[in-house]
C-alpha cells in the first residue's frame, strides 16, 4: 500500500469520511440497480436459499443440515443441500481493478486521491478544496462514471509514482484511464453527462497523458489531441462552467497573470529570432507570411506561460496552456526540423526544467536533457540565439541529436487540425477564460 501523508486537520478527516460514505452509497446504488430487473433473485436474497417452488409458495428454507425439514415435508428439492454451481468462484476480496468492480484497491485509491493527489493538482487553497471535495461529489453521480474513472486513474498513477515497485497501481491507472475515455465517449453520445463532468474528465485525462508521455511524444501523441480538443468541446458551455461550482479551480487554470518580484525577464534571444535587420539564417522562410505569423504567435504564447510559471498556483496553466494554443503551422515546422521552431521548443523545455525543480510530481521529466539535445543538433549559424539556453543547462548533451518523434507525424498533424477550431476563435476562447477574475 502506498504511503501517503497524514491528513493534516480535523476538517480533512471529516471531508474524507464524507467522501468514503458517498462512495459506498454509490456502490450500493449500482448494486441495487443491477438487481432491480431480477425480482425473483432479489426475493431469493430475502427469503434465503431455497427452490423456485419455495419462493413462489413463500416457504422459507430452514437451512438445517443435512436436509431442510420444510422442503422435505413438502416433497420438494432443496437447494440448500444441492447448491447450484456459482458463476463466480468463491472469493476473497480481489485487488484487481476491472470494469464495474469496487474493491479494496478502489477504496484505497479514493483515500489516496483525497489525502494526496488532490493536493498536487493545485497549491491554491480554494482550488485544492474544489479538487478534494467538490469534484468527487460530482463524480459520485451514477451518470458521471467517466469522471470517477478519471479520478481513480490519476490517483493510481500518483500512487505508482510514489511506489514504482507496486505494479497493481500501474495496472489500475491504465485500466481506469481507458475506462474514463470509453465512458466519456459513451456519455457524450447519449448526452447524459453534465458539462462539469465532461470538462473535468477531459482535464484529468489530458493531465494523465501529460504525466505519462515522454517529452518527445508530447507533440505527437494522444495527450496533445486531448488537450487541443478541450476548448472545442466546452466552448459553448464556458459561461455555465465559469459561474458554477468549479469557478475557484478555473481561476487557476486560466488566470490573469500578475507580475511578481521573482519573475525573470523573458529571454531576449527570442525577441530577435524573427528579426531581419541583423544577419539571420534562413530568412527566406519568412516569405511565407503564415510561417512568420506562426512563429510570432508561438513566442507570444510562450511568454504568457513564462510569466505564469513563476506563480506556483498556476503550474497547470504554465505547463499545459502553451501546447493547447500554439498554431498547427508551428508543429508542421517542427516536423520539418526548422531551427527556429526547435529553438522555441528548447526555451519551453528550459522553462519547464525550472518549474519541475519544485513543482508537482506530474511535471517532473528530463526537460533539461531534451533542451540540450536540441542545442547540440543546431549548427554554428544559430549560436547567437543559443547563449541563454546553454547558460541554463547543467552540461552539454552528448548523445543522439534531437529528432521529431512519431512514424506518421503528418497524419497526426492533420488529425489535430481536424479537431481544432480556427486559430482566432481558439485565442478568443482562452482570452475570455483568462478574464475570470
Amino acid at each position: 500500500m502506498v504511503t501517503t501523508r497524514w491528513l493534516r486537520t480535523k476538517a480533512e478527516i471529516v471531508d474524507l469520511s464524507q467522501l468514503i460514505c458517498q462512495f459506498v452509497r454509490t456502490i450500493r446504488h449500482e448494486v441495487d440497480a443491477k438487481h432491480a430487473s431480477d425480482a425473483e433473485s432479489r426475493y431469493a436474497l430475502i427469503v434465503g436459499p431455497c427452490t423456485v417452488d419455495s419462493v413462489v409458495a413463500k416457504i422459507k428454507c430452514d437451512e438445517e443440515r443435512p436436509m431442510c425439514k420444510n422442503c422435505t415435508r413438502r416433497g420438494i428439492e432443496c437447494v440448500w443441500i444441492n447448491p447450484a454451481p456459482s458463476i463466480h468462484p468463491p472469493s476473497t476480496v480481489s485487488r484487481h481493478t476491472g470494469a464495474g468492480s469496487f474493491d479494496l484497491l478502489t477504496l484505497e485509491l479514493m483515500h489516496h486521491y483525497a489525502a494526496a493527489t488532490s493536493h498536487s493538482l493545485s497549491s491554491d487553497p480554494a482550488a485544492a478544496s474544489v479538487w478534494r471535495i467538490v469534484i468527487p461529489k460530482i463524480a459520485f453521480n451514477p451518470k458521471n462514471q467517466c469522471l470517477l474513472c478519471a479520478i481513480l486513474a490519476m490517483s493510481a498513477l500518483h500512487a505508482h509514482y510514489a511506489d514504482p515497485t507496486a505494479g497493481q497501481y500501474a495496472v489500475a491507472a491504465s485500466t481506469y484511464h481507458q475506462q474514463a475515455k470509453t465512458e466519456l465517449h459513451r456519455a457524450e453520445a447519449d448526452g447524459k453527462t453534465d458539462i462539469d463532468a465532461v470538462f473535468l474528465t477531459l482535464s484529468l485525462v489530458a493531465l494523465y497523458e501529460f504525466a505519462t508521455s515522454s517529452i518527445i511524444s508530447l507533440y505527437s501523441g494522444e495527450w496533445h489531441i486531448t488537450i487541443r480538443s478541450i476548448p472545442l468541446k466546452v466552448a459553448k458551455s464556458w459561461p455555465q462552467l465559469q459561474d458554477g461550482v468549479l469557478r475557484p479551480m478555473l481561476v487557476t487554470m486560466a488566470p490573469v497573470i500578475i507580475p511578481t518580484s521573482f519573475e525573470e525577464p523573458f529571454p531576449s534571444s527570442l525577441s530577435t529570432l524573427l528579426g531581419t535587420a541583423h544577419p539571420s539564417p534562413d530568412v527566406g522562410e519568412f516569405h511565407d507570411v503564415s510561417v512568420y505569423d506562426a512563429y510570432k504567435d508561438t513566442i507570444r504564447i510562450l511568454k504568457i506561460s513564462w510569466k505564469a510559471s513563476f506563480q506556483k498556483d498556476y503550474c497547470m496553466y504554465a505547463s499545459c496552456m502553451w501546447w493547447s494554443m500554439v498554431p498547427n503551422m508551428y508543429f508542421r515546422l517542427l516536423e520539418e526540423r526548422k531551427p527556429r521552431a526547435l529553438i522555441i521548443l528548447a526555451h519551453y523545455y528550459v522553462m519547464m526544467k525550472r518549474v519541475a525543480e519544485d513543482g508537482p510530481w506530474w511535471v517532473r521529466k528530463q526537460w533539461g536533457n531534451e533542451a540540450a539535445r536540441i542545442v547540440s543538433a543546431l549548427d554554428v549559424r544559430w549560436t547567437p540565439w543559443l547563449g541563454w539556453l546553454s547558460s541554463q543547462l547543467d552540461q552539454p548533451y552528448e548523445g543522439q541529436p534531437f529528432h521529431f518523434a512519431g512514424t506518421d507525424s503528418m497524419n497526426w498533424l492533420n488529425e489535430v487540425g481536424s479537431l481544432m477550431p480556427p486559430a482566432l476563435d481558439f485565442m478568443n476562447w482562452w482570452s475570455e477564460a483568462g478574464s475570470l477574475n
